[in-house]
């Protein structure tokens, strides 16, 4: 199973990364820290691709190196609180890059096995539907939008899609929301229910983990 895990190094990438080292015949492992990315690969046996999801040209190379895939995990993300009005640029085009532009280049670009599976981390409407939060609910949303699309366009090639709704998971990303809830799972028992269900026959076109 040729695997790549985008978003290898954050605090659900790591614990995804390590429960497919045994499932993934090559797995390719790719996530903005350099320094955590080429320690993970090194330990689980896997191979390391930095890429810059917010640059075309790297993207590209990234999907050649790979290769055909029998499996794409979209585990990246950023998150950032403001308000509309105090919104600034930058904060924008890094969320938009994280959570939806860099899917769209890699969907793009990749290439993929017949019968192959593509799981996007996605979020529940409902609980990030929040005052400070409207740049990461549009961008988990229009990903969101693009997977009910490509699902459509790429079912001539046999690729199935699954859209993974998470709860609050306890990882970094929730630093700068002052920490993750009491309730939020641990980023381990959320790899192995992403698992679960993206692994499964059939797999489902939406995977709700509560």
């Amino acid at each position: 199973m040729n695997t790549l895990l985008i978003g290898a190094t954050g605090g659900i990438g790591q614990a995804l990364a390590r429960h497919l080292a045994g499932r993934a015949s090559r797995l390719w492992l790719s996530g903005r820290n350099g320094q955590i990315l080429a320690g993970l690969a090194r330990d689980l046996s896997a191979l390391a691709v930095p890429a810059e999801l917010g640059h075309e040209l790297e993207v590209q190379a990234l999907a050649e190196e790979v290769g055909p895939l029998d499996l794409l995990l979209y585990a990246a993300g950023a998150v950032q609180k403001a308000g509309v009005r105090e919104q600034n640029l930058a904060d924008l085009e890094r969320l938009t890059t994280a959570n939806l532009t860099g899917l769209a280049l890699l969907l793009k670009y990749a290439r993929f096995n017949p019968q192959a599976r593509v799981a996007v981390l996605g979020v529940y409407p409902d609980l990030v539907s929040v005052p400070g939060l409207s740049a990461y609910v549009a961008t988990k949303l229009g990903a969101e939008g693009l997977v009910n699309v490509a699902r459509k366009e790429f079912r001539r090639e046999g690729v199935r899609f699954c859209l993974v709704r998470l709860p609050a998971v306890a990882t970094d990303l929730w630093a700068p929301l002052g920490g993750a809830p009491k309730t939020a799972l641990h980023p381990e028992v959320a790899a192995v229910r992403i698992l679960e269900g993206v692994l499964a026959e059939p797999m489902a076109d939406m995977l709700e983990i509560r």
